[in-house]
């Protein structure tokens, strides 16, 4: 691989996640939800209940830290815990209302932008981005590396 051309590859993602990430930082900002707290609710969003367990696995993170974010996430109303019909020793985590409320928001707030930004941009070039990031997601796949529902939102 040229070395140039990994460098103008690796400058150019950086600049693309640098487009949306201030958007998300700023709305979960706005909602009182921190990184963490986002990765958890997005991943309730993408994978349905989870135990703490599950959630922690997940997300690569030990059990205490799930038990803190899901504490605060419980608080906010944006979680509940239930018991597990099939297992009552088991609880399981979910959204409420208003953590579905809130994630749809958030998710509709950043597709809103991406649909200006991608408006600004002539359909054959955006057919050729979307191409080449799907060619990114399969070669990621083909590497081992993570797939999108274990990527936080």
């Amino acid at each position: 691989m040229d070395p140039d051309l990994f460098e103008r590859a690796v400058s150019a993602y950086a600049a693309a996640i640098r487009i949306l990430d201030p958007i998300r930082f700023q709305l979960w900002s706005e909602n009182g939800l921190t990184m963490p707290q986002a990765r958890v609710l997005f991943t309730l969003v993408e994978q349905g209940e989870q135990s703490a367990g599950e959630l922690a696995e997940r997300l690569d993170v030990g059990p205490s830290t799930i038990t803190g974010i899901t504490d605060r996430l419980v608080r906010q109303n944006l979680i509940e815990r239930k018991e597990d019909p099939r297992d009552r020793r088991v609880v399981r985590l979910g959204l409420t209302a208003e953590g579905s409320r809130l994630t749809m928001e958030i998710a509709e707030s950043s597709r809103a932008y991406l649909r200006r930004v991608f408006g600004a941009m002539p359909a054959k070039r955006l057919s050729e981005l979307a191409a080449c990031l799907e060619e990114m997601a399969a070669a990621n796949a083909a590497v081992g590396g993570p797939q999108p529902a274990e990527v936080s939102p």
